[in-house]
């Protein structure tokens, strides 16, 4: 056992070492990341990939994933269909160059270009007295071949800068060393969108502050430089292999080998209007990369359609989901919601579809992938929730899990990475990381991708992930109607019966659901409710259904209260408690999380009193209620011998935890434990391990939160002196 901790702390500490070191690699370009390095570290932990495997990054963007595989040791591929990410790419698992040789050959490069800018009357310092006794006029100022200048983004470059950069391309053209030219390149590709060009990153790539004129040389330098510097470090792991292709990743099975994958770890692009060929576009054009409007045509039909800008009249990815009832429902939420809105530009008209060629264009490349993943592979998808069509709810993650199933994937989890706020609904978006299992070869399941199509139309509606889509559709028509005939305007409150959902069915002629009940569950804990439901609630509000006796219920406007873990927050080290067993077998849900909490004692942590887990999964009724159910639930004993009651709500996979549950748990504490103390927690996985507890509660203005605090299980040697400081300094007086 002993030598085991050794191990695992040796391994934590190597990790933190990594991830003290993030940058190394990654900044040798400028490129928005979709996932920070360590969460690629902790799947690649996570599926046991070691030196013999091979990991796929069929996005690989610029590399985040090959880069991390290298690092420890572990064979990789990539797949980038954006001609300047995959050079980027391949440069920066390329360790071999000589970082002395690199830089004297780029000191020679600035001379000579240094040199010809002289002899112009230019000097590199921007405003300095030379600058300002320029004879040259702009019309002798070098410039881009007309074709490639118009598709820059406008003043996305000034003339000045612009001419020092082919000044310098031309130097290196002409002086060419092979063993360095790529890196070269690659410094010059992040000099011109972070220093040298006027380029703004936000949500979408815009045009910041013009500067007409800028350093090109010197910041060129320092890039190189830099980039040298992290080789020094890279080079022990140079003859690890990491390819890339630039290829197309819905294509797979015409570039890779049958059976040679044993793990997927990426970041596909997310359905919106972020144009990634946009992000890239001035690199791309001065460096050669894309010089004419059919480069960029080209380049846009090799991608998974994301945003409107690639939509083209010849594609057909949507014919994959045709039949997909909760991808159609979406795309038509989306159409009615412009049309209500009276919105009628070209782009616009297009949201509904780019919806549906999106998920067709990720099925299609769920197909292709299978025939070159080994049996047993594990894969791991990076998503996130989008709103950015009219803001109508895409929940991505759930879609893709649920299409994955269809074909023959293995849905192992849905993992929450981390939520943001939507900038125009405020609403809480979640980022997740799909994980699947490929079981088995095509070959070995004798499907033909005709079958394989047929029987995706056939499942889609049993996926467990995917919340049932052809019922959620019923039930999104039954709650609807039974709402809105019964709403009136400005009303706070709907009541409804359960009762009601067979005649509602048969004024609609659908198919009544058998579950009655998990309809109305469905909307409470899994899904948004309907789109027209959603827009009555103005303000900082939200419409929630409550239980209001056997089988009743109501749609009530309460505060909107998003039970969100607040990343300010410190986080306190506990000595990880967990029998080894349960770790490794555990998945990463809500039962995976009430084990450890009760492992861990943390729920004794938190709240300062001993506690004891009386019963699991507690489901009972009440007067007021009706049905209701808590996860698990603790008493326990403080030392003046109060006795207390813990309903713990504990939140995994796609579920999601609200203030209604809490309102029932304190109803069925008043009930059942009416002598105790009632303190309900709420529990949640927050990113790299960390875990999040909530203490409720309820006042004259409702429930509320009353504590939080975040902590993380580490092995006993990973709580330091400095850390048991820290936490001394909490209980002592100042």
């Amino acid at each position: 056992m002993q030598l085991i901790a050794e191990q695992v702390g040796a391994r934590l500490r190597e990790d933190n070492k990594l991830r003290a070191e993030d940058h190394v690699a990654h900044d040798w370009y400028r490129f928005v990341l979709s996932f920070p390095a360590h969460l690629v570290r902790s799947y690649l932990h996570r599926f046991r990939i070691g030196p013999s495997h091979t990991v796929l990054d069929p996005f690989c963007g610029t590399g985040t994933t090959l880069v991390e595989c290298k690092r420890l040791g572990v064979g990789s591929i990539g797949i980038e269909p954006n001609p300047v990410a995959a050079f980027a790419s391949n440069i920066k698992v390329n360790w071999s160059a000589d970082p002395d040789g690199l830089i004297n050959h780029a000191k020679g490069i600035c001379k000579l270009a240094l040199a010809k800018l002289a002899e112009q009357g230019i000097s590199d310092i921007p405003a300095s007295p030379l600058f300002q006794s320029l004879e040259m006029s702009r019309a002798e100022l070098k410039t881009l071949p007309a074709d490639s200048f118009k598709l820059l983004l406008t003043d996305s470059i000034s003339p000045l800068p612009l001419h020092k950069t082919l000044v310098l391309l031309e130097t290196l053209a002409e002086n060419t060393d092979e063993r360095f030219i790529g890196h070269e390149r690659l410094a010059l590709a992040n000099a011109l969108v972070t220093k040298i060009g006027n380029l703004h990153f936000g949500p979408e790539v815009g045009v910041g502050v013009i500067k007409p004129d800028a350093c090109v040389v010197s910041v060129w330098l320092a890039a190189v430089k830099n980039i040298a510097n992290d080789l020094q470090t890279l080079r022990t792991n140079a003859e690890i292999p990491s390819q890339v292709y630039r290829a197309d990743a819905r294509e797979l099975a015409s570039i890779l080998q049958p059976n040679s994958i044993d793990a997927v770890i990426t970041s596909p692009p997310y359905p919106n209007e972020k144009d990634y060929t946009r992000t890239t576009r001035l690199e791309s054009v001065v460096l050669g990369f894309i010089q004419t409007n059919g480069d960029l045509r080209s380049l846009k039909q090799t991608l998974v359609r994301s945003n409107t800008r690639s939509v083209y009249k010849s594609d057909t990815d949507d014919r994959l989901v045709q039949d997909h009832e909760e991808i159609q429902r979406i795309a038509q939420a989306i159409e009615a919601r412009r049309i209500e809105l009276g919105k009628t530009s070209g782009f616009e008209r297009l949201y509904a579809r780019v919806t549906k060629l999106y998920f067709g264009g990720m099925t299609r490349h769920l197909l292709d992938l299978r025939s070159v993943l080994r049996p047993g592979a594990q894969l791991a998808y990076v998503v996130g929730d989008q709103a950015s069509y009219l803001r109508v709810m895409v929940r991505t993650g759930q879609l893709l899990a649920g299409i994955a199933k269809s074909i023959g994937y293995e849905v192992v989890g849905i993992d929450l990475y981390r939520t943001r706020l939507a900038t125009a609904t405020k609403a809480q978006l979640r980022e997740e990381v799909v994980v699947l299992r490929w079981p088995g070869s095509v070959s070995a399941t004798g499907w033909s991708q005709k079958q394989t199509e047929e029987l995706m139309v056939k499942e889609n509606a049993q996926s467990s992930y995917q919340a049932k889509p052809k019922q959620r559709n019923r039930y999104a028509a039954i709650i609807e109607d039974i709402f809105f005939s019964k709403y009136k305007p400005g009303a706070r409150e709907v009541a409804f019966a359960r009762a009601e959902f067979e005649a509602c069915a048969k004024k609609l002629k659908i198919a009544l659901p058998k579950n009655l009940g998990d309809l109305v569950y469905s909307f409470r804990y899994r899904a948004n409710l309907p789109e027209k439901i959603v827009a009555l609630a103005k303000g900082k509000k939200v419409w929630v259904i409550r239980p209001v006796g056997k089988g009743k219920y109501k749609f009530a406007l309460i505060p909107d209260i998003p039970i969100i873990p607040n990343e300010a927050m410190t986080i306190t080290k506990v000595p990880d408690s967990t029998p080894g067993v349960v770790t490794k077998y555990a998945f990463g849900d809500e039962q995976a999380l009430l084990a450890k909490l009760r492992y861990n004692r943390l729920v004794d942590i938190f709240t300062g009193v001993t506690c004891y887990s009386l019963q699991n999964h507690l489901r009972t009724t009440t007067q007021e209620m009706g049905q209701v159910e808590t996860d698990e639930l603790y008493v326990g004993v403080d030392k003046k011998g109060a006795h207390y009651v813990f309903p713990i709500q504990a939140k995994g996979g796609t579920d999601r935890l609200n203030i209604v549950q809490i309102e029932q748990d304190f109803a069925v504490c008043a009930a059942k434990f009416p002598l105790l103390v009632c303190r309900p927690i709420a529990a949640q996985f927050i990113e790299d391990g960390v875990i999040a507890l909530f203490e409720f509660e309820q006042s004259e203005k409702g429930v509320g939160i009353s504590s939080e605090k975040h902590y993380k299980l580490v092995p006993p040697k990973d709580v330091t002196d400095e850390d048991l400081a820290t936490y001394r300094a909490r209980i002592e007086p100042a």
